[in-house]
């Protein structure tokens, strides 16, 4: 069925076909969390080990998602979309009956390779079928069902894991699997083919071993050698170096140089990656906090983190509306310093679980403005033809902002932990009191991302919708300026 013989359903039907894939390659990013610390028992292994189950994950999506996006508007977005809830679901599968860590990451490998290409042309989708006066709203529920998922992530865990055992984590995804597979083959019509004359396979292979480096190199820095880490090192700048001279000089680029010089997109994606980044000391270590340090079982656990997706969920809709009538740059600098409020909120309230609740809602609200509006300015100002890219783009700012802030904020819980338990405590209150003061310290630190982010949305511009939308409304007041009789007395 191609897009130009068949009828194209309208966005909120798109929006609700593609949601389920787009909510299961979110939910397994959180899903695991609140069961890790099981995990680490059932498994045999540490902290510093089990991370992988989590980083694994992001990281392959997160490496091959721009090169999903080409796939994308190479080969129909629909299409790979398809492709994609296959290979997820077979993955989870393969996840669910894991005997080890190293089979159980491998299975997390082959399930981010379906995730990515989910994740990478379900944005691309919503933004082919919309339009400019319907895509905030579209957008905004999009954010709405990524939030839900990213949220509801460790409530769901939480409560599978402790009756059912971890492996009901995966398994879950089967059925919904099934269920959104059939739903998007019935609904979403092929959309048109982006016609190349050739493939970048190296710039494709290039770009992935510069995220793959890079991510690899953040989660394991502090813990390997000089040597390993300068090779690491080099190998990140070569690769980025080679891939931009690579994408300038070929004729069909994985990612256009013209969509890297876009001010409007790069400001945007980095503002992203910074806001993105600075919400995983709370969804990757209250979990551990809220079961180690406060003996919460993991059902009461994932209840409380469900604070997160409730306050995006209310905040979705509100956020598309507006951000269809204001200047994105007002709607993000607004919603990045009330994610700041939020964070800092939990930081100084812990360990007052009513309290960090609020400040969970707060900073849930908060990043909800800003995503709905930030990824209405990004599709806006997104090419056509480069859909698919932009959209990878975009979720790749998402992902790649967890998966290097789970490394970082590892790295900073240990140091800090390590310092405010010179005594090296197990339990009792000396050990809760430095276990509250790292994670209140790191979520200190990471708050800075916010702000960083929130400078660089004051200074992006105007996107092109925005621009015509003022050009109107000046050249309406002109013509009613010119129609208002001038008398002269």
């Amino acid at each position: 069925m191609s897009t130009e013989t068949a009828k194209a359903p309208g966005a909120f039907t798109i929006v609700l076909a593609t949601s389920f894939g787009v909510f299961l390659g979110a939910l397994d990013s959180s899903i695991v969390n609140v069961s890790l610390y099981t995990m680490t028992t059932s498994l045999g292994v540490d902290i510093v080990a089990i991370q992988w189950i989590v980083l694994s994950y992001l990281l392959v999506i997160t490496s091959i998602m721009p090169l999903m996006g080409k796939f994308g508007d190479r080969y129909g977005k629909t299409k790979i979309f398809q492709v994609g809830m296959i290979i997820f679901i077979i993955g989870s599968f393969l996840c669910a009956i894991s005997p080890d860590l190293l089979f159980l990451i491998s299975s997390r490998v082959f399930q981010a390779i379906g995730a990515s290409m989910m994740t990478a042309n379900g944005l691309a989708l919503v933004t082919y079928f919309t339009t400019p006066e319907n895509r905030g709203r579209a957008i905004g529920m999009t954010s709405v069902i990524l939030a839900a998922a990213l949220g509801l992530g460790p409530a769901l865990g939480g409560i599978l894991s402790q009756y059912y055992g971890w492996p009901s984590i995966f398994l879950v995804n089967i059925p919904i699997g099934i269920v959104g597979l059939i739903i998007v083959h019935k609904i979403v019509p092929a959309t048109k083919k982006v016609e190349e004359t050739k493939f970048d396979t190296i710039g494709a292979s290039l770009f992935f071993l510069f995220l793959f480096s890079f991510i690899y190199f953040v989660s394991v820095a502090i813990t390997v050698d000089l040597f390993t880490n300068l090779i690491l090192i080099a190998i990140i700048i070569s690769s980025f170096t080679l891939f931009i001279i690579r994408e300038r000089d070929f004729s069909s680029p994985i990612i256009p140089t013209k969509v890297l010089a876009n001010r409007r997109i790069s400001t945007s994606i980095l503002s992203a990656l910074l806001a993105y980044m600075a919400i995983m000391p709370v969804a990757f270590l209250l979990p551990f906090y809220l079961q180690e340090a406060l003996g919460f079982n993991q059902s009461t656990t994932g209840l409380f983190l469900i604070a997160h997706p409730v306050a995006i969920s209310v905040a979705g809709p509100i956020a598309g509306f507006i951000s269809e009538r204001i200047q994105a740059r007002i709607q993000t600098v607004v919603g990045l310093t009330i994610q700041v409020s939020g964070l800092l909120l939990i930081s100084l309230v812990m360990p007052d679980i009513i309290l960090m609740i609020i400040g969970i809602i707060i900073m849930g609200f908060g990043l909800s403005l800003f995503t709905v509006a930030n990824g209405n300015f990004i599709m806006t100002s997104a090419p056509k033809e480069y859909m698919g890219v932009v959209s990878a783009l975009t979720n790749l700012a998402r992902t790649t902002g967890f998966s290097t802030a789970i490394a970082l904020v590892t790295s900073v819980f240990t140091f800090l932990f390590l310092l405010n338990n010179p005594t090296n405590a197990t339990s009792g209150p000396l050990f809760v009191e430095a276990y509250t003061l790292s994670i209140q310290y790191a979520i200190w630190v990471f708050t800075i991302f916010v702000v960083i982010a929130a400078i660089i949305s004051a200074f992006r511009g105007l996107s092109p919708a925005e621009e015509e939308r003022e050009a109107n409304g000046r050249l309406t007041e002109e013509t009613m300026l010119e129609r208002t009789p001038t008398h002269i007395e």
